[in-house]
């Protein structure tokens, strides 16, 4: 395998776990019933803190010319 192949597949597993994740946190108050404000707090800080990481990995490979 070459070291592209590894790089694709560790940055789709790192994007769909925030996109898991993230959906995660908005669907728990939506299919629970729970009051949605502290899940909102969570996702604010859950994106926050990984949405710049899932932007550096999508610029790297989808902002190269070809």
């Amino acid at each position: 395998m070459t070291i592209n192949k590894v790089r694709a597949i560790i940055s789709m597993v790192v994007v769909i776990g925030f996109f898991i994740v993230s959906a995660g946190i908005v669907l728990t108050p939506v299919v629970g019933g729970y009051p949605p404000e502290p899940y909102t707090e969570h996702l604010k800080t859950f994106g926050s803190l990984y949405s710049g990481i899932v932007g550096l990995i999508i610029g790297f490979y989808f902002g190269k010319r070809a």
